[in-house]
């Protein structure tokens, strides 16, 4: 089984969530604790590097997160309309 932690980031934003939704995210990524990799990959060089990949939540939302060792990092969520400009600033902050 393997270990779920939340960035700051994620948690900051989850706590501000309808507690409703939350749960629901949460719900949904319970499934990432028995198999992480069933989560896509993101397609960019710079995602690869520190393996970023996201799964669908709560009808609407892309969690993304990292794997290392046997943990799951959950980094951050947005609606699907927005998550793509919010991975590139994610990556650029990282100057990888």
């Amino acid at each position: 089984m393997w270990q779920i932690l939340q960035s700051r980031r994620f948690e900051k934003k989850l706590r501000k969530e309808d507690p409703e939704v939350a749960r629901r995210i949460l719900r949904d990524l319970a499934v990432l604790k028995e198999a992480p990799l069933q989560g896509d990959a993101v397609m960019d060089e710079r995602a690869r590097k520190i393996n970023l990949r996201y799964i669908d939540a709560a009808g609407v939302y892309r969690v993304f997160y990292r794997i290392e060792d046997k943990r799951v990092l959950l980094e951050f969520y947005h609606k699907r309309e927005t998550c793509y400009e919010e991975i590139r600033r994610f990556l650029e902050s990282l100057r990888l």
